[in-house]
């Protein structure tokens, strides 16, 4: 569980009540029902619309690791990684084959198998880069639905509000009925910055965020890899990748 997501939206809810009530305000009035569907549908519906369709499928999968944290462990994985070259290193290459079921990530699975079927650390190398760059874009585009759903909202709220005032207006032999009317179409406006700020355009900002601790443990398994192809010294491979974990080496030992 990300805190800093849930504890951030609990928080910024509860400072809008608050805030409110100390105005003389009933908080369960920015709640409006048609201004809800009229901005948030349509909103999501419009980003998908500027989103290729397998990314807005992604946006909502990965919403996981906006809400919770990706299944990372850098510094495990450099252990992983050191262990099985200092194996390679005493026991060659295809002493290391042992150790592949051992491995739960597949990305870090299939290089390692790459490496046993004698591949050229080239090879190796292009074939990785190109399924980083995939993952790189997959997320790319997962994020970029929830920021395109940001920076629309706002509109829709506005849309939302006109909307409102134009039926409002039309009751004009009914003040009390218009005054309803020009209140409920303001919370368009209310809902569609709130989601825009507090939301959407968050919750693609963090994905990005996220999917770069991902790339970079991807990185640091690829180059871990070439390392073990090339027969590099695990000690120096270890202070190779060790900037990978966001650790110094000072800090590493």
């Amino acid at each position: 569980m990300d805190i800093t997501t849930i504890g951030g939206i609990i928080a910024a809810l509860v400072l809008f009540a608050v805030g409110d009530i100390l105005e003389g305000g009933n908080p369960a009035g920015l709640i409006h029902i048609s201004s809800i569907i009229i901005v948030v549908p349509t909103t999501l519906s419009a980003a998908a619309v500027a989103t290729k369709q397998k990314y807005v499928a992604a946006a909502y999968k990965e919403l996981k690791i906006v809400f919770g944290n990706p299944q990372l462990n850098p510094e495990e994985t450099l252990e992983q990684i050191i262990k099985i070259a200092e194996k390679a290193r005493k026991e060659g290459i295809l002493s290391i084959e042992a150790e592949i079921g051992n491995i739960d990530d597949p990305f870090f699975r299939r290089g390692l198998q790459m490496l046993v079927d004698g591949l050229e650390p080239e090879v190796i190398r292009e074939r990785m880069e190109l399924e980083i760059a995939e993952i790189e874009e997959y997320y790319e585009g997962a994020a970029k639905y929830w920021i395109t759903a940001g920076e629309t909202t706002p509109v829709f709220g506005l849309v939302g509000a006109v909307m409102g005032l134009i039926l409002a207006l039309k009751r004009l032999e009914n003040p009390v009925e218009m005054a309803e009317g020009i209140a409920g179409a303001f919370t368009a406006t209310v809902t569609g910055i709130v989601s825009s700020y507090l939301l959407f355009g968050p919750f693609g900002h963090k994905m990005k965020a996220k999917a770069k601790d991902i790339i970079k443990t991807r990185e640091m398994i690829l180059e871990g890899i070439i390392g073990i192809a090339l027969a590099k010294n695990p000690k120096m491979l270890r202070e190779q990748l060790l900037i990978y974990t966001g650790k110094s080496e000072e800090q590493g030992k």
